[in-house]
């Protein structure tokens, strides 16, 4: 299924906020964030967000080759990674990973990457274990994963809340079926992954999350270094933040988002208007997650009521119990959904796997393998 991006987009910046000291910045992030909270959200309300009316993307239909581009006009603003497979929600289940690696053609069946792969990323949204019986064998497949991951392509892993109970309830003493390099691993990996205008997170953005991000932009930090940063603030600060009862909504873990982005701050304005204008802000336009389990079908342009100009991507569909859940995207916003409906609709799995391998641009005929040599005859040895 194609569902081309919003487009035409304007946004003008919110009038003027006043300014707020940040010497105590990490302090109050510590204590709730209501004093910075306070100082962000001044009583003038953000300016409106010119949008044009979103249309409804169609029901899921097999995917289709994307139309050709001039490379002579595009080389220039494309991002290095072309291709995009987002994975969200398996819950230890590993052999839906690498189904899904191997229908895209980026693995074979035993999950050993394709020769010849560039351009492409694979983005894991968080809760890649179970908390309650985190599986250290997967814990291993990951890791195997992303310490072979092609010198060209890239292994991004995210925690989502059941990676960080894990690490609160190793912080506290309780026993775990990890090790300590297993619970290492799961520290190094990141909480949000930015690539050009999307924003990849575990759940919903909070204004805790933005706080912090609108913070680093005023410190000159480049988005794409957004990750790394929070990563240092949140693990390595002098109140490591995935010990306070807040953090897990810090990467999203939000109930109930309507009702979240629904409710007025001080100033009368909805809560997802201003979160809209401060990701608009931050260059931000697009945010893919998953955590909130819908139907079977991923949602696109979910909440797009609440947060005017933004284009939500929910892509938790119940990989678990389906078997298949995955979302490919491009660097222009394209997006093809995996999931059993695109299964049905084609008709069978290597039917499926054929189309989805030429989106992707890893069928054989498109990956450069090595040849190998040919071997000389050999010398006849004189009678």
């Amino acid at each position: 299924m194609l569902a081309q991006p919003t487009t035409g987009l304007t946004h003008t910046p919110p009038a003027s906020r006043a300014e707020w000291d940040t010497s105590g910045l990490w302090d109050r992030l510590r204590s709730g964030f209501q004093e910075a909270l306070r100082h962000l959200w001044s009583d003038e309300a953000p300016a409106a967000v010119e949008t044009e009316p979103v249309v409804e993307p169609p029901a899921a239909t097999p995917p289709a080759q994307l139309p050709a581009t001039d490379p002579a006009t595009t080389e220039a603003v494309l991002p290095h990674f072309s291709r995009t497979l987002v994975l969200s929600d398996t819950d230890n289940d590993f052999r839906t990973v690498l189904q899904m690696l191997w229908v895209t053609g980026l693995c074979d069946r035993n999950g050993s990457w394709r020769p010849g792969l560039r351009n492409v990323q694979v983005v894991h949204t968080g809760d890649w274990l179970n908390k309650w019986d985190p599986n250290p064998h997967v814990l291993d497949g990951f890791k195997r994963l992303q310490e072979t991951t092609p010198e060209e392509c890239r292994l991004v892993l995210l925690n989502g809340n059941h990676e960080l109970s894990i690490l609160q309830m190793a912080d506290k003493g309780l026993r775990t079926s990890l090790t300590a390099d297993d619970l290492a691993f799961i520290r190094q990996q990141q909480l949000l992954h930015v690539d050009r205008d999307t924003l990849f997170l575990h759940g919903y953005p909070s204004t805790d999350l933005l706080m912090i991000l609108k913070q680093l932009q005023r410190e000159k930090v480049d988005k794409t270094d957004f990750a790394e940063r929070l990563h240092k603030v949140f693990y390595d600060g002098l109140f490591p933040l995935f010990r306070e009862t807040r953090s897990l909504r810090i990467i999203g873990d939000i109930k109930n988002p309507k009702y979240y982005y629904g409710q007025k701050s001080q100033n009368g304005i909805c809560q997802g208007e201003q979160t809209a204008a401060i990701l608009q802000e931050l260059g931000l336009t697009t945010v893919i997650h998953g955590h909130k389990p819908g139907s079977t079908l991923q949602m696109d342009h979910e909440l797009r009521e609440d947060l005017p100009g933004i284009r939500f991507i929910n892509n938790d569909n119940r990989i678990r119990q389906t078997g298949w859940g995955g979302l490919l995207l491009n660097n222009q916003g394209d997006t093809v959904f995996i999931n059993p409906h695109a299964l049905r609709t084609v008709g069978s799995e290597k039917a499926l796997a054929r189309q989805l391998r030429k989106w992707m641009g890893t069928r054989r005929k498109d990956l450069p393998f090595p040849r190998l040599a040919k071997r000389s005859p050999p010398e006849r040895i004189a009678a």
